[in-house]
């Protein structure tokens, strides 16, 4: 597969809804029960899915979709729940560009998986953007403490939350083009959306949490959006993932991610640009193409 300009497009694209749909959640993420706030958000990416599966009815499906299906919808589940909890507890800023850990994950996990094992330029690759990561949680006033990266890491509360969440969409990225071999992406995107919202309606009911504490009013506006945004994101990830290689789509998806944390964290949240914030994006940005290109 070569990559176009279609698909670098997509792939833009998807970095920068995917940071705005990161806001939105941090926005979200004090109007009511986790749970029960992506419940709503996920209910409300299904108008978008509904209108792309009736404007381009699916024509491919097949019974191996359905594992490959199911582990996405497992796996979407995991990350969003702990995606929401890392961005409750944790400057945006700081949470976004963990999710540059993927790429790493990822090579690391086609080592016993697939006997993958990285390039020589990968390994560099993979020791630059985890050093990236940790060079955001620099302390300002000693920015090349080398030292001090690991502990004030490990004692960010978000961190922990936003590195597992990276892992689940490290494993869940060939999963989705494992599904889309079997199924078109407009099928794809409403069975994982359904099958979310399902199953998390089910929990909420069975632990008779649905009544207590519901969304206050001020915030459905919010939410609408935060749904919009989210169903729109995956689609636009599904387009990409059709047009460019899993590789470049990857990188470029989480470079503009990155970026626009540092922005949005700025004007948004009022999230001071440090020194170590610029060094670690920047390092991030150089090893995260090394990995995946």
């Amino acid at each position: 597969m070569q990559l176009t300009s279609i698909g670098i497009t997509f792939s833009a694209l998807t970095g920068f809804i995917l940071a705005g749909f990161y806001l939105l959640n941090k926005k979200m993420a004090h109007a009511g029960k986790p749970l029960l706030v992506i419940f709503w958000v996920f209910v409300l990416h299904l108008p978008i899915c509904i209108i792309w599966v009736a404007l381009n009815p699916p024509t491919h499906i097949t019974t191996l979709y359905f594992l490959p299906g199911l582990g996405v919808l497992l796996l979407t589940v995991a990350g969003n729940l702990l995606t929401i909890r890392a961005l409750s507890q944790s400057p945006f800023s700081l949470m976004v560009p963990v999710l540059g850990l993927s790429p790493v994950f990822a090579s690391l996990i086609g080592i016993p998986l697939l006997n993958e094992w990285p390039t020589s330029l990968q390994w560099f690759g993979i020791t630059l953007a985890v050093l990236g990561v940790l060079w955001l949680y620099a302390p300002v006033e000693q920015p090349w403490d080398i030292f001090s990266f690991w502990p004030r890491f490990v004692n960010e509360r978000g961190a922990l939350s936003m590195t597992l969440a990276a892992l689940m969409w490290a494993i869940s990225a060939p999963m989705d083009r494992l599904a889309l071999r079997q199924a078109d992406p407009q099928f794809h995107a409403l069975f994982i959306f359904t099958g979310f919202a399902v199953s998390l309606f089910i929990w909420l009911a069975l632990h008779g949490e649905m009544p207590d504490r519901p969304i206050a009013k001020r915030f459905w506006p919010l939410l609408i959006i935060t749904g919009a945004a989210g169903g729109l994101s995956y689609i636009m990830q599904l387009l990409a993932l059709q047009q460019t290689p899993a590789g470049p789509f990857e990188a470029i998806k989480r470079i503009v991610s990155q970026l626009m944390a540092l922005a949005l964290g700025y004007f948004l949240f009022r999230e001071t640009i440090t020194k170590p914030k610029i060094i670690g994006i920047v390092i991030l940005s150089i090893g995260v193409p090394l990995i995946v290109l």
